[in-house]
C-alpha cells in the first residue's frame, strides 16, 4: 500500500491540508511564534485523517506522539467525536527516567467513530526557554492492523521550527541514496535548498505549489533546510534525510539511535499492555477456578495502574505485561486443537467422540473417569476410551439402541444440542426458534428450543434446524465459545494471534472463532 503520511502545519491561522483518500494520515498543528518562554502555553492539534473505506480496510491503529522534552501536557479533549472505554481512547503518560510526555489515541473499535476525522486537541506548557533558533523535537508512531490481518508501524520524527512563518510547506519523506527532493508549498513560490548548509537549488513551484528538485546524491544524515517565499508568505523546514528503510514491522524497525530506540520500544510495550488489559477485562472466568480468577483479577488491576501512571519505565510495563499474559493463559485454554499441527479442518464433520473430548476437557480437563464404558465399542487404551466414559457417567451423552457409541461417526446437529443442553441445564427461554422442521414429538425437540431460545444454537436457515445433518468443527467451535461465554475480539486477535492452520484464511466465516478456540 501507499505509506502513511506526516504533514507538519505551522501558521498563525492552522491550516489542514487536503490528502490522498486511501491511506491513514495524520496532521501535527501548532501556532507558530518567533520563541517560546517557560511557562508559556501552546496549543497542539493531533489530526487523524481517515480514508473514505477506512472501516472495511482497518481493524484498529493507534496515533502515539511523544513530545520533546521541554514540553509538558496539562489537557487534551477529542473534538468532534466521544471517547469511548476499551474501544476509543486517549491516553496520557510519561516515560520515566527520560521527562518526555507521551499521548496516544488508541481506536480499537472503528464503529464507534461516526466521521472521518479525528482531532485531538493537546494544551501544553513549556518547561524552559526556547530559542527562535531551536527545534521542537516531537515523535509520532502511527500503528494499524488491516482486515488481512497484517500489523505495521511507521515512525516518523517531526522538527517544529519555533520560527514565525505563514506559508506552508512539506516535503515527502527523503532517503538515503534519493535523487530528488519532492514537496509542495505556496503557489508560484521561490523555493531554497540547502543541504549541510550548502545552497544546492533554487527552483520555483508552480500553480499548484508543487516542486521539485532533482540530480541530487542524499545520504542518511544530512540536513536539508528549505526556505520557501511569496510576495506575502514565507515557510521554512529543517529535514533529516533517513536510512533507506520506509517501514518494517514494529518489531524490526529502524531507529537513529538507541535512545530513540528505547523511546519507542517503550511506546510499544505500553500500547500491548493497553491492549491486553482490555482484552483481560472481557474475559470470561466462569470456568476458571477462585485462585485463577483472583489472579487475573490483580494482573489487571496492576496494569491499569502502570498504564495510567504519570511515569513509567519500559522495564515496569514489561514486567506488568508479563504477569498478565501468564494470568491470562491460565483462564483462556484451547479446548478445541486441530486434527494436525498445521490443520484445522474448520468445514470437516466433528465425530462424536471429538465432540465429547472437548466437552469434558470444557468440564475438568484433569478429572480421571474410574470407571468402564457400557458401550461395547468404545474400547480400552482408545486416545477418547477415558473422555467418552466420563461424559457418560455425568449423563451428558448416550449410545444408539444396539448398544454403540460410534465414536468416529460424524454427529448431528441433533445429538450436539441435546448435548450441550444436558451439560448447561438450561430453562427453555421465552422466544424459542419454531423450526419448521423439529416436531413436537421429535426426540431432541425440547434440546434444540432451549438452546434456540438462548440463541446459543440456530437454524441452517431462517426456520430450518436441519437436526440430522453432521455438525461441521466450525459450527462446533462457534457453539462451544458461546457456551463459554469467550467473546471475539477481532482487533486483539488480529494484532497478536498466530494463525497456524493452513487450511484456515481469513475470510472464512468461522475464522476468529477457530481461533479464539483454540486460544492462538
Amino acid at each position: 500500500m501507499k505509506k502513511m503520511l506526516l504533514y507538519i502545519v505551522m501558521t498563525f491561522i492552522l491550516f489542514v491540508n487536503v490528502f490522498a483518500a486511501e491511506d491513514i494520515q495524520v496532521v501535527l498543528e501548532q501556532p507558530a511564534v518567533s520563541e517560546a518562554k517557560s511557562g508559556d502555553t501552546f496549543k497542539y492539534n493531533l489530526i487523524v485523517n481517515l480514508p473514505k473505506n477506512y472501516k472495511e480496510k482497518y481493524s484498529s491503529f493507534s496515533v502515539t506522539l511523544l513530545f520533546d522534552s521541554a514540553i509538558e501536557v496539562k489537557s487534551t479533549k477529542l473534538l468532534d467525536e466521544e471517547e469511548s472505554k476499551g474501544k476509543l481512547d486517549i491516553r496520557e503518560t510519561s516515560i520515566k527516567g527520560k521527562n518526555q510526555n507521551i499521548v496516544t489515541i488508541n481506536a480499537n473499535d472503528l464503529s464507534v467513530i461516526k466521521g472521518y476525522k479525528l482531532n485531538l486537541e493537546i494544551i501544553t506548557k513549556i518547561k524552559k526557554d526556547i530559542g527562535s533558533s531551536s527545534n521542537l523535537k516531537n515523535s509520532f508512531v502511527l500503528s494499524y492492523v488491516d482486515k488481512g490481518g497484517e500489523t505495521k508501524s511507521d515512525q516518523k520524527n517531526l522538527e517544529s521550527s519555533t520560527k514565525t512563518q505563514n506559508g506552508t510547506l512539506s516535503i515527502k519523506d527523503v532517503y538515503q541514496d534519493s535523487s530528488e527532493i519532492v514537496g509542495n508549498t505556496e503557489k508560484n513560490a521561490s523555493v531554497r535548498v540547502a543541504i549541510d548548509k550548502k545552497v544546492v537549488a533554487n527552483v520555483n513551484s508552480d500553480e499548484k505549489g508543487n516542486f521539485k528538485v532533482e540530480n541530487l546524491d542524499l545520504k542518511e544524515g544530512s540536513l536539508i533546510r528549505i526556505v520557501a517565499e511569496t510576495k506575502d508568505k514565507e515557510a521554512s523546514l529543517d529535514y533529516i534525510v533517513k536510512p533507506k528503510v520506509e517501514s518494517k514491522k514494529s518489531t524490526e524497525l529502524v531507529t537513529e539511535n538507541n535512545e530513540e530506540k528505547d523511546l519507542y520500544s517503550t511506546i510499544k510495550a505500553l500500547e500491548k499492555l493497553t491492549d491486553y488489559v482490555d482484552f483481560a477485562k472481557n474475559l470470561s472466568t466462569a470456568k476458571a477456578s477462585n485462585q485463577n480468577e483472583k489472579r487475573i483479577r490483580a494482573a489487571i488491576a496492576s496494569a491499569e495502574y502502570v498504564v495510567v501512571k504519570s511515569e513509567v519505565s519500559t522495564e515496569e510495563i514489561n514486567k506488568s505485561l508479563e504477569e498478565l499474559q501468564k494470568s491470562i493463559e491460565v483462564i483462556r485454554l484451547p479446548y478445541m486443537a486441530g486434527i494436525s499441527k498445521d490443520k484445522f479442518a474448520p468445514n470437516e464433520k466433528i465425530t462424536r467422540a471429538e465432540a465429547a473430548s472437548v466437552l469434558k476437557r470444557i468440564i475438568d480437563d484433569k478429572a480421571i473417569a474410574n470407571d468402564t464404558s457400557s458401550f461395547k465399542d468404545v474400547e480400552e487404551g482408545t486416545w477418547y476410551y477415558d473422555n467418552i466414559v466420563f461424559v457418560e457417567k455425568e449423563g451428558l451423552i448416550s449410545g444408539y439402541s444396539d448398544g454403540t457409541f460410534r465414536p468416529k461417526e460424524a454427529m448431528t446437529r441433533a445429538q450436539f444440542a441435546s448435548m450441550m443442553a444436558n451439560y448447561l441445564k438450561l430453562e427453555e427461554g421465552n422466544n424459542p426458534i419454531s423450526f419448521k422442521d423439529v416436531k413436537e414429538g421429535f426426540w431432541a425437540s425440547k434440546a434444540i428450543n432451549t438452546l434456540s431460545s438462548h440463541g446459543i444454537m440456530v437454524g441452517k436457515s431462517k426456520n430450518e434446524f436441519k437436526p440430522n445433518d453432521k455438525i461441521t468443527r466450525a459450527e462446533a467451535a462457534t457453539i462451544f465459545n458461546k457456551v463459554l461465554d469467550r467473546k471475539i475480539n477481532k482487533s486483539f486477535l488480529d494484532k497478536y494471534s498466530k494463525n497456524t492452520f493452513k487450511d484456515l484464511n481469513r475470510d472464512h466465516w468461522a475464522y476468529y472463532q477457530v481461533i479464539e478456540i483454540t486460544a492462538k
